[in-house]
């Protein structure tokens, strides 16, 4: 990581990957020598993410067992709104102040994580429905009392994935309510 001064810590990077709608999973195809990019619905369970897919299609195509992929996610994103259109066009009046226009205003905080693990397909049917129930709660929480129609409609029908993380990192760009970047995991 370029910016260690944004790096956060394994807890952070777990939390961003639990607050965030999906992840997306880096393909390669090799045939077309080109990549493919998927965002997936995905859930964590300990070390370790989850995520379906139908038995068919160009992402089965390019996922092989037993490979290292990487996934990343984001739960927040925002242009910050640190600076008054008063306090901007003063600054901009300064020549020395300029660097905090492009700092400062013309950027976005973000809380980011990346993970590296080795896939591997689901064989186990406790694990597949925990799993599955997992992803369900996450996405469909209150609807959880039709789960076990869903699985018996439609678990014969999808294929489970498991991504076993080996390495997870986290990263922020954060402001505080003066506008000074937050760095070095600072919190408050």
């Amino acid at each position: 990581m370029r910016r260690k001064d944004r790096e956060m810590n394994s807890d952070f990077a777990r939390e961003v990957i639990d607050q965030s709608s999906y992840g997306s999973l880096a393909l390669y195809d090799p045939d077309k020598k080109q990549t493919y990019s998927v965002n997936l619905s995905l859930v964590r369970l300990g070390n370790c993410l989850y995520f379906h897919s139908a038995k068919a299609g160009y992402k089965l195509d390019l996922l092989q067992e037993g490979d290292s992929y990487g996934l990343s996610f984001v739960s927040y994103a925002q242009v910050p709104d640190v600076f008054s259109r008063d306090k901007l066009q003063a600054l901009a009046q300064e020549p020395g102040k300029v660097g905090l226009l492009l700092s400062r205003v013309f950027t976005t905080e973000y809380s980011s994580a990346h993970v590296l693990g080795r896939l591997r397909l689901v064989r186990d049917p406790e694990e597949i429905n925990r799993a599955m129930e997992a992803l369900c709660r996450k996405y469909t929480g209150d609807k959880m009392d039709f789960f076990p129609q869903a699985m018996a409609v439609g678990g014969s029908r999808i294929l489970v994935y498991a991504l076993d993380i080996q390495e997870i990192h986290g990263k922020r760009k954060k402001l505080d309510a003066q506008g000074e970047e937050m760095k070095w995991q600072r919190m408050d």
